[in-house]
């Protein structure tokens, strides 16, 4: 039976803390740890705290000054130290029988997918076909190229590391250690400029036979359920329970109020949030609408895409804010970042879809949005036991108000007046299930027509259809 021990708690509830306060204990006992972080900076904050608590660790990544993976192979095999500190990806690169012997805790949930998209111009696409060739929409390596293929991207690996040239081209290398993986690659129609998409579900199946060599496996997360986490390793045939490193208590008290701010039933977008509006596109119009409010200097998160302004009184901070704690002064938050699939990534899920017989998209949505914005407003005051301060969170949408309230903050106080500012277009007259059970649960509460229109922009005409379907029930 493989089974993966979950530590959940909220974010600043102590995991990590919960772990180093049994190191000594379990290393007494004869154990050997071995802790894979996401980041390096996280890396670095628990290497502090394991001294601070006076726990001897050996810390293994890129800045040791030797190859990272065959000194964690080297250090594994030999068991030398009983608490090993790596990180996330260089534990994915070991050999994986090594582990057996060694307790496995990876903090925070490891990437299990991705959905590599490169759009490649006539001349990338060429040094590609050099060595592929188009079969029914997917690309194969060509006949006797193989081996030829593989020195290719060991020079541009070479490359990467300063002791060789390549010629090969970031997007190229990835896309031929895709198919050297034996995954599959698929090619989209040439658009109208002659760019062609390539594009692959990659999976990073690695993981399961590291949890399944390690003596135990634990993991440390806010959440997991509906996760890319969850869902992938339930169909890896893992099973789940609860680990001896969960903190006790600790639930967040702080007095929180959500404002998301686009209305009931619309989703946050890309597509959205750059849609001009005299003048101005629309993420700017809402970060204005939102400072408009604000009573301290907010957080904030955003995409890339949104290429925000540099604007006073705002503290931008990295969107993969995982194990960060130098921001808990705030208490106030704008979270502006998408996660929904992009139409690549679409394809992508129906690929996996039809592989394993089960949806992948809300899962998607709950590893690319959700729990990142989890972590985001997670990342102010409210992660601090003594805060008495009222806290804002300024946030995409239903989904992520919904997300919130099923985890962390079922007290918190949902505020729908900021959404009414915007000015998002939509079509009132129709609804999707989530909008229309919104709209009869504000009819149940006695709400008027023209509020229920300001918080939800469906059309009064419909809301007063829906409201005779109610009485008439």
């Amino acid at each position: 039976m493989k089974i993966i021990s979950t530590s959940i708690a909220p974010p600043g509830a102590g995991k990590t803390e919960a772990l180093l306060s049994k190191l000594p204990a379990l290393l007494d006992a004869g154990k050997r740890v071995i802790l894979a972080l996401p980041t390096l900076v996280l890396s670095d904050s628990i290497a502090r705290r394991a001294s601070e608590a006076g726990v001897a660790y050996r810390t293994i990544d890129q800045r040791c000054g030797e190859a990272v993976v065959p000194t964690l192979e080297k250090a594994l095999k030999e068991e030398t130290e009983s608490f090993v500190i790596c990180t996330q990806e260089s534990i994915r690169q070991v050999r994986h029988d090594l582990l057996h012997g060694w307790v496995l805790v990876v903090d925070e949930l490891p990437k299990v997918v991705d959905y590599p998209d490169y759009a490649l111009k006539p001349l990338e696409l060429k040094r590609v076909f050099d060595f592929t060739e188009e079969r029914d929409g997917q690309l194969w390596i060509r006949d006797d190229l193989e081996q030829v293929v593989r020195e290719q991207v060991s020079i541009n690996r070479a490359d990467a590391r300063g002791t060789d040239c390549s010629t090969l081209g970031r997007s190229a290398a990835h896309i031929f250690r895709l198919l050297l993986s034996k995954v599959d690659v698929f090619i989209d129609q040439p658009q109208p400029d002659n760019v062609r998409h390539i594009r692959a579900v990659e999976e990073f199946t690695g993981w399961w036979d590291i949890f399944s060599s390690a003596t135990e496996t634990h993991v440390l997360a806010a959440s997991i359920q509906n996760s890319e986490f969850e869902v992938f390793a339930t169909v890896h045939g893992f099973l789940f329970n609860r680990s001896e490193f969960t903190p006790e208590g600790n639930p967040i008290t702080s007095v929180v109020t959500i404002y998301p701010v686009v209305q009931t039933g619309q989703k946050f977008s890309k597509k959205m949030m750059l849609t001009p509006h005299e003048g101005e596109r629309l993420i700017d119009v809402v970060l204005k609408k939102v400072l408009e409010q604000t009573r301290s200097i907010p957080l904030l998160f955003a995409n890339k895409w949104a290429r925000l302004q540099p604007t006073r009184n705002v503290e931008y901070a990295p969107k993969d804010c995982r194990g960060l704690n130098s921001y808990s002064h705030a208490t106030e938050v704008i979270v502006l970042f998408g996660g929904n699939p992009s139409p690549s990534d679409s394809k992508g899920i129906a690929y996996l879809a039809a592989k394993y017989g089960q949806d992948f998209e809300e899962a998607f949505i709950t590893t690319r949005l959700l729990e990142p914005s989890l972590q985001a407003v997670t990342r102010t005051a409210v992660r601090r036991p003594d805060n008495t301060n009222d806290a804002n969170f300024y946030v995409q949408d239903y989904r992520v108000v919904d997300y919130l309230l099923a985890t962390y903050f079922p007290s918190a106080t949902v505020d729908w007046s900021l959404a009414g500012k915007i000015p998002v277009k939509r079509d009132g007259r129709k609804l999707d299930e989530q909008v229309e059970k919104e709209v009869n649960r504000l009819i149940s509460l006695g709400t008027t027509n023209l509020q229920i229109h300001r918080e939800t922009g469906v059309s009064r005409k419909k809301i007063q259809e829906l409201r005779a379907v109610a009485q008439a029930a």
